[in-house]
């Protein structure tokens, strides 16, 4: 019974602390640096799940699994997580030991059995890149051995006062040892030498618990069924947390103990019987309503509700998530009538920070959708789908290119563009002039039928993952 209700509030004690910046705007930049293993598989996840990070490059570094398995097995990770537009590169082989290789290959294999492997920039100059163009400090995030990190530092030594630390998990008695140390000890050294500030997190043997994945499958989130299936499969019974840490200590500090060894060189302890492993599905919980700067969240059903939207709420929740409801919904209050390029704005923006995994007021967007409605419309929705608005000065409008749906996002030094599919643009001709044919442009009947057709089709109707063109303008 005890042990009940410490579980439950943990549980909610995961919610609270979350909340507490509304995951309004990130509160790291991180770069990742992985061998796959699948506690990397767990962390990974962990980070993508919580809007507390702008995450501005994967890398793969010889280790568990090699580099070019590793960057196609991530490559399809980040595609499932929606999260395209982060930057991935690709390590060079080492001859790092793959003892563990065999156990890891199985739990990836049976989660993606056919993979390519992408061209890639190598990982040191993505890394490079990711760090160097980011205008503040970034925290790397390492998930294996200290290969990638060393050259990183070897062959640009300029860019050590924009690394603020390097987080990594490896054992530690008096100095590192275990796997992440033993394939390359001379990197621990260079790091040390160039008095790079470094936190090692070890891990003490903890365990997930079977309540764990009991408490991932009343998440409906895509990174909790992810979980599930990457581990449905395979018969093992004990998963120790080891590179889950690394996602823990940076969301939960106070759950940690720190030691100083060196004036650059800090140990970190895990807390025991904190029920990390509890905490964790807070994070995976990431369609849970934030807590918002005037509401703590938006209605959802019942009587607060028009009835048409009513209708159709918990549809639209169900497909396309609690994140894109309120978004849209907030879009057609400041708007004042619900209008299909509004809504579809509103999706953009959500797509645009899904894919950079990027948190609110990083980014810069170029709209070429004018000052002319119904196109101008789409405006509203992306500024409030991306938190770059005219008061912070973070969007513009070009006219001098013609008037399209379309918007280019500027992102640490890179350029992608986006725009709505042709042939939704020829959908959306179509049933304006059916409507306008038929009532009239002032007619009341016009915008109540346009509301119909912007919330059944527009809205509930198409996915955001399926109506947008996105192209890498200017890219690393």
């Amino acid at each position: 019974m005890i042990k009940q209700i410490l579980y439950l509030l943990v549980f909610f004690l995961s919610f609270s602390i979350q909340d507490v910046n509304a995951h309004k705007f990130a509160k790291y930049n991180i770069v990742i640096d992985t061998d796959c293993g699948i506690d990397d598989f767990r962390a990974m996840t962990y980070f993508m799940a919580s809007r507390d990070y702008n995450i501005n490059a994967v890398t793969t570094v010889d280790g568990i699994l090699d580099p070019d398995m590793a960057s196609a097995y991530i490559h399809e990770i980040l595609k499932i997580y929606h999260h395209e537009g982060i930057p991935l590169g690709k390590g060079n082989k080492n001859n790092a030991s793959k003892k563990y290789t065999e156990h890891a290959r199985a739990y990836w294999k049976n989660f993606i059995p056919e993979i390519i492997v992408p061209q890639l920039m190598s990982s040191v100059e993505l890394l490079y890149k990711a760090i160097e163009n980011e205008r503040k400090r970034t925290i790397v995030v390492a998930m294996g051995p200290l290969t990638n990190i060393a050259e990183l530092i070897g062959k640009h030594p300029e860019i050590m006062p924009k690394i603020e630390i390097i987080l990594w998990y490896s054992e530690f008695d008096e100095k590192p040892f275990g796997y992440n140390y033993e394939q390359n000890t001379k990197a621990y050294e260079i790091i040390r030498e160039n008095n790079v500030p470094l936190k090692i997190i070890s891990g003490q043997d903890m365990k997930l618990t079977d309540d764990f994945f009991e408490s991932c499958k009343e998440i409906k989130s895509v990174y909790a069924k992810t979980v599930l299936k990457f581990f449905e499969k395979n018969k093992d019974k004990t998963y120790y947390m080891w590179d889950d840490f690394l996602a823990l200590y940076l969301s939960y500090p106070v759950m940690f103990r720190e030691k100083h060894i060196e004036e650059y060189l800090v140990k970190i302890d895990p807390v025991p019987e904190s029920f990390y492993d509890i905490l964790i599905t807070g994070i995976l919980n990431s369609e849970k309503p934030d807590e918002g700067v005037v509401f703590n969240e938006i209605p959802t059903s019942g009587f607060m509700l028009r009835k048409d939207v009513n209708e159709f709420a918990q549809q639209i929740i169900e497909y396309h998530g609690y994140v894109e409801f309120k978004i849209a919904s907030l879009t057609s209050e400041i708007h004042s009538h619900m209008g299909i390029y509004s809504i579809l704005g509103a999706k953009m923006g959500l797509r645009i920070m899904e894919y950079l995994h990027a948190g609110l007021d990083e980014i810069n967007i170029i709209s070429y959708a004018g000052y002319d409605p119904p196109v101008s419309c789409f405006n509203d929705g992306l500024q409030v789908g991306t938190g770059s608005t005219i008061g912070y000065g973070t969007i513009k409008v070009d006219t001098t290119q013609g008037i399209r749906p379309e918007t280019v996002v500027i992102y640490n030094n890179r350029e992608i563009l986006f725009r709505i599919k042709q042939d939704v643009i020829e959908e959306i001709k179509q049933d304006v002039g059916t409507l306008i044919k038929a009532h009239g442009l002032e007619s009341d009947m016009y915008w109540s039928k346009l509301r119909e057709i912007s919330i059944e089709k527009y809205w509930l109707g198409m996915s955001r993952f399926d109506i947008f063109e996105i192209e890498e303008i200017k890219g690393y």
